[in-house]
């Protein structure tokens, strides 16, 4: 039978920050399944630049507000700040009915593989309806097994996207076979290369605690030199190291002059899964990105 997309839409509760910034939790029917984000519009009262960032494997969208800190400086710099929430803290990137054996049993005790895509397709024509976003103007970042699910829906449904950003993530190999009639957008990579959990050379990712894993990833430099072709970067990039008070060396990569949108990879010498996300403020250099961006259109 065709799956069937609802979209009863309920506000549920608030949840509130040290710094009194409270979230607004909706909730949508996908499936028959309920399915929750957190989202703190802009202060502009108007459709606004918006970033929805994907937590990774075992995190939640309450912690991945908290901890990016875009909960408070997203409405700060203008944009709406969204987190939307998986099941069994995981994502499922593949399509309805698509799902691999691996997916199909770590998901079964939780009720059968979501329909993540669909998910953040409604959630996406939420945030516009609800007057929130500018459909112009939407932003998808992922922090690891929240950067598969985010690299998916730029491959699939990367239509109502702007710009993407990827942390201690990469490509898939499954869905970078799939990912060469994307159109191109700009992307931000932020990557450690000691990362023993997803491989900064490419590789078999680690598995998640009793399970074993197949999944294989690109390394991050095929990464950015598929999105360098993507997006027409034929000029040779701007290098520079951050300066300041890190405890690790990152090395900067822009590619600015590109037909098809800019690439910025951020290298953290030495960084693991962990130190990667704390050697500098992942969520302001996303913001930053994606602002600049947005001034660019």
């Amino acid at each position: 039978m065709r799956r069937s997309i609802a979209a009863t839409i309920l506000m549920l509760c608030s949840v509130a920050d040290a710094s009194s910034v409270s979230a607004d939790t909706i909730q949508l029917t996908i499936d028959g399944q309920p399915r929750t984000y957190l989202v703190e519009p802009s202060k502009a009262g108007k459709p606004s630049p918006t970033v929805i960032v994907l937590h990774g494997a075992g995190g939640t969208a309450e912690r991945t507000a908290q901890q990016t800190g875009l909960l408070q400086l997203g409405p700060q710099e203008g944009f709406a700040a969204v987190f939307p929430q998986s099941r069994a803290n995981v994502w499922n990137r593949f399509l309805p009915g698509k799902e691999s054996p691996q997916a199909l049993e770590f998901f079964r005790k939780f009720g059968g593989p979501p329909n993540d895509i669909g998910f953040l397709k409604s959630l996406i024509a939420d945030l516009v309806r609800r007057g929130i976003s500018d459909p112009a103007q939407i932003y998808l970042a992922g922090i690891s097994n929240g950067g598969f699910m985010t690299l998916k829906m730029f491959c699939t449904e990367g239509g109502p996207l702007a710009g993407i950003g990827l942390v201690i993530t990469s490509m898939p190999e499954a869905t970078g076979e799939e990912c060469e009639s994307a159109k191109p957008l700009p992307m931000l990579v932020l990557n450690g290369t000691a990362d023993e959990t997803v491989p900064y050379r490419g590789g078999v990712v680690a598995p998640l605690p009793g399970q074993s894993s197949s999944l294989s990833v690109w390394s991050t430099d095929r990464l950015v030199l598929h999105f360098r072709k993507l997006n027409g970067c034929a000029q040779p990039p701007e290098n520079s190291v951050l300066t300041g008070q890190q405890a690790l060396k990152i090395e900067v990569e822009r590619w600015t002059k590109c037909t098809g949108g800019p690439v910025v990879s951020y290298k953290v010498v030495g960084g693991k899964h962990g130190s990667t996300q704390t050697a500098l403020n992942a969520g302001k250099v996303l913001l930053d990105f994606f602002r600049e961006t947005a001034r660019a259109r």
